[in-house]
């Protein structure tokens, strides 16, 4: 982290007593402290391996449990692969035109069943796991059937060999469709004999309707071996048994001890298993007649549970080692702890230490005041709030600004980006640190060069106001670059944040520093353009020619007749046509006046598709408008506005829980906006979001678990304990300016709430606001 460039320190020293002078009181003062010390740290080291040696099981356990569980889940995907390459199968089976002569002709020809055939054939070889597929016509009563071991492909009902499969057709309805059903078929091989082979089933076929009986079936046959040899993958080289039972109890796959189907459910740790609520979990128990730790994970899609069994010795090996590993490194801490006990009770004397904190403490309380003071004093000169400022020099002396007022000057505007992110991601408090952190890496990186003096406006901006050398300006130009790329990286490997910059044009204390920011808050706007962590330049930008421009109506039609029809791709190239027109203006106001256009077009486009009797909820405030506010680069708009409308035209029930998400976010953003406001209500709020109260109510509630009364009333409470902690208004005054209509009510509300009062909460805060900028300062020191 970069070190802070203001830094403050307190020396201290001790006195040198010699051996001559030593009383036998400080002999005895060095003895106790040193006994203290020793005892501290074996009563230390005892309770603490004692803890250690407590918890080691269960960390171990929940160690291998993460582990194995992320392999069970990997072999739960495997299922799920299975599952929907079965589904994905199937459906290129039926939509081949050959083999759908096989499911609904009665009567082929012979050369166009040996090429539905083959494609049949070739659907088995570039699927590994599928054993056989049966295409069974009910017209014909006839399967057709490719299998590694069955030669006759073409066979009637009655003569058919897997009477099973029958069965699962005539009795489909038992069966939940596009799930694999376990079961066993027989095979004969060339040599005439018959045997069982383990195979996973899948029924596909078109909806029957209320009729009991299937016109035509794909029946999936899947190899059992795959399924186990892909679990023996995952248990290579482990102790440990891996295998699956279904909803009943029963081995859907076999292990190393029981086949298929087999019923385990007389097992004390399978009983256990489906009693649990889990989805995965672990316990120990008996695993035929063995201790072992048992893990399970469950797939909810099939009904189906994995377990794994490992054998309790093997885990209790690794925690004796860790047993004497932790005995041995706890000796060997003892021994330097006492050697370095020794050492300081030699060198630490209670007075100076005391002497030494209370100094501490008010340098820290004058260092604090003092920052908040310059601050203050920054911001009003920004804000023109400091009047005409005749007493500058003074000022800056006070406040030790290292700023020249007979040389030319930049303001550098750093905004930050993802700015509604930040906000929600981060405490206010957090948020200050934050932004300290960001102003110290800005100045400590710029003052290399140029003086510096950082500023934080209590919004998305912090201001960095430099001296620059009226030498070289190309130089110079180059220079504030370079620099402020630094700065944007750091910020960003440090804090994970990034920064636009916006550089204004070089002045004079004379030309009104006032004047320069709005100017650079202006062409800050640009951002929208330029994009995230770009650099902004005032003098560079280009010139407006927005004068004579008007909005492209027609292109603005083919924009909304290829969202009408559906062809995104070429609504995209018009939509960029639209604001490439607008952005060449290089003004601000015609863009955004562009990006209103296109948001109604969206919307329009929506109400055009609804009357036509597409199922599209009725919207009455546009949310396209609103995420132009929200969002703050044209191609975030552009990908939201695009996501939202395909979003709305696809998916009724997303887009039903998105309005009342957006809904919400808006009755958030109101009561931020207008808490100050003392008749700010929940009648308020519906009349401006165009609903009744009591609706509005409810559906806030649901999304937010709170009533638009008690928020606002949270709201206001937060801004005061701010304005209670940050500021010096009297009580009455931040009262009025957080929305209470009389000082009483906010006195008993904010008792209520934080159980103390507005005075109590303000000496309170004051103090630990104190303690942590300090922790802060001292943080980034190190």
């Amino acid at each position: 982290m970069v070190p802070l460039r203001s830094t403050y320190w307190i020396g201290g020293g001790t006195d040198m007593i010699t051996e001559q002078t030593a009383s036998t009181n400080t002999n005895r003062f060095y003895a106790k402290l040193l006994l203290s010390l020793v005892v501290s740290i074996v009563v230390t080291l005892f309770v603490v391996s004692l803890i250690l040696y407590m918890n080691f099981v269960k960390v171990i356990f929940s160690h291998i449990n993460d582990s194995e569980k992320t392999s069970l889940s990997q072999a739960s995907f495997s299922v799920k692969f299975m599952n929907d390459s079965a589904q994905t199968l199937a459906l290129l089976v039926y939509s081949d035109p050959a083999i759908a002569q096989l499911l609904y002709y009665p009567s082929r020809n012979p050369v166009e069943n040996n090429s539905a055939l083959d494609k049949l054939h070739t659907y088995r070889y570039i699927t590994p796991f599928i054993h056989s597929i049966y295409i069974y016509n009910d017209q014909s009563e006839t399967f057709y059937i490719t299998s590694p071991v069955i030669d006759e492909t073409v066979q009637s009902k009655t003569t058919f060999i897997d009477k099973e499969a029958l069965s699962l057709i005539q009795n489909f309805r038992s069966y939940k469709e596009f799930s694999p059903i376990p079961r066993l078929i027989p095979e004969r091989s060339a040599g005439g004999e018959t045997k069982m082979v383990s195979v996973y089933t899948y029924l596909f076929h078109d909806l029957p309707g209320n009729s009991e009986k299937l016109d035509s079936v794909v029946v999936l046959n899947i190899s059992e071996q795959w399924m186990r040899d892909t679990i023996q993958a995952l248990d290579a080289g482990a102790p440990s048994n891996t295998f699956i039972i279904n909803a009943k109890g029963h081995l859907i796959i076999s292990n190393q001890q029981m086949p298929m189907f087999s019923d385990i459910t007389d097992q004390t740790y399978i009983q256990q298993i489906r009693q649990s609520d889990q989805q995965s979990g672990y316990f120990v128990d008996n695993v035929d007649g063995v201790k072992s730790l048992v893990i399970y994970v469950s797939n909810d899609a099939l009904d189906w549970t994995f377990i794994r069994t490992i054998p309790y010795e093997r885990i209790i090996a690794k925690i004796d080692r860790m047993k004497q590993l932790t005995l041995l490194i706890g000796i060997v801490i003892l021994l330097v702890g006492m050697a370095i006990s020794y050492v300081l009770s030699r060198r630490l004397y209670r007075p100076i230490h005391t002497a030494l904190t209370n100094l501490n403490v008010l340098q820290i309380e004058k260092r604090d005041r003092f920052h908040q003071d310059k601050q203050e004093f920054l911001r009003n000169l920004l804000r023109d709030t400091e009047g005409n400022a005749n007493n500058l020099s003074k000022h800056f002396t006070k406040l030790h600004i290292d700023l020249r007022m007979d040389r030319p000057l930049v303001l550098l505007l750093l905004q930050i980006d993802h700015y509604v992110s930040f906000c929600s991601d981060y405490p206010y408090t957090d948020r200050r640190l934050l932004k300290f952190s960001m102003m110290n890496i800005a100045s400590e990186l710029i003052a290399e060069h140029y003086p510096p003096e950082a500023v934080d406006m209590e919004n998305d901006q912090l201001v960095i106001v430099l001296n620059i050398d009226n030498d070289d300006r190309e130089a110079c130009d180059q220079t504030l670059y370079e620099l402020i790329r630094q700065v944007q990286t750091s910020v960003q490997s440090y804090l994970h944040l990034t920064l636009t910059a916006t550089i204004s044009a070089r002045f004079h204390w004379s030309d009104g520093i006032h004047e320069v920011y709005q100017e650079t808050v202006q062409a800050s706007q640009y951002r929208l353009v330029y994009g995230h962590q770009s650099i902004i330049d005032v003098e560079t930008l280009g010139e407006d020619t927005s004068d004579h421009f008007m909005y492209p109506s027609q292109k603005g039609q083919v924009f909304s007749e290829a969202l009408l029809s559906g062809k995104i791709e070429e609504a995209k190239m018009r939509y960029a046509d639209i604001i490439n027109q607008a952005v060449s203006t290089n003004n601000y106001p015609t863009i955004q006046l562009t990006l209103t256009h296109l948001a109604f077009s969206f919307s329009r486009c929506l109400d055009t598709m609804r009357i036509n009797g597409s199922h599209i909820p009725d919207i009455k405030n546009s949310p396209f408008v609103t995420l132009i506010n929200q969002l703050e680069t044209l191609d975030e708009i552009e990908k939201n506005f695009f996501h939202l409308y395909e979003q709305l035209i696809s998916d009724p029930e997303v887009k039903k829980k998105s309005r009342y998400e957006e809904l919400s976010f808006n009755v958030i953003s109101l009561v931020q906006e207008q808490y100050m406001d003392p008749n700010l209500s929940l009648v308020s709020v519906a009349d401006t979001v165009g609903m009744s109260p009591a609706y509005l109510g409810r559906l806030f509630k649901k999304m937010t678990a709170k009533s638009i009364p008690d928020y606002i009333l949270e709201v206001r409470i937060d801004k005061a304990k701010e304005l209670l902690t940050y500021s010096n208004a009297s009580i009455n005054d931040i009262a009025e300016q957080v929305g209470f209509a009389s000082s009483p009510y906010f006195f008993k509300v904010f008792k209520k709430t934080n159980g103390v009062t507005p005075n109590d909460y303000r000496q309170k805060a004051t103090l630990g606001s104190n303690t942590s900028v300090d922790n802060t300062l001292d943080s980034c020191n190190d």
